[in-house]
């Protein structure tokens, strides 16, 4: 059944990606092959070190359209929740 209300949710799962886990040289990479295969209106909540500002600037090359809203702002973890719009 598909969801219906106005409160733009979705029957889709938010994806969660804790960048530390991963090796410092793929890092980049492996956030934008996720962000790639999101579905319209999926989200991934990111979980780093520092803003991710050059990453979010690499997100503006992928095809489609994603926006993006800062959820922890610091100072020992930054959480960034990405949405694929189109």
């Amino acid at each position: 059944m598909e969801h219906e209300c106005k409160c733009n949710s979705s029957n889709t799962e938010e994806q969660v990606l804790d960048v530390l886990s991963l090796p410092r040289q793929v890092r980049h990479p492996a956030i934008l092959g996720a962000l790639e295969s999101l579905p319209t209106g999926g989200t991934l909540l990111l979980k780093a070190p520092h803003m991710p500002s050059p990453l979010l600037a690499e997100v503006e090359s992928l095809d489609g359209s994603f926006t993006h809203e800062v959820v922890v702002d610091g100072p020992d973890e930054w959480q960034v929740r990405l949405r694929r719009q189109s």
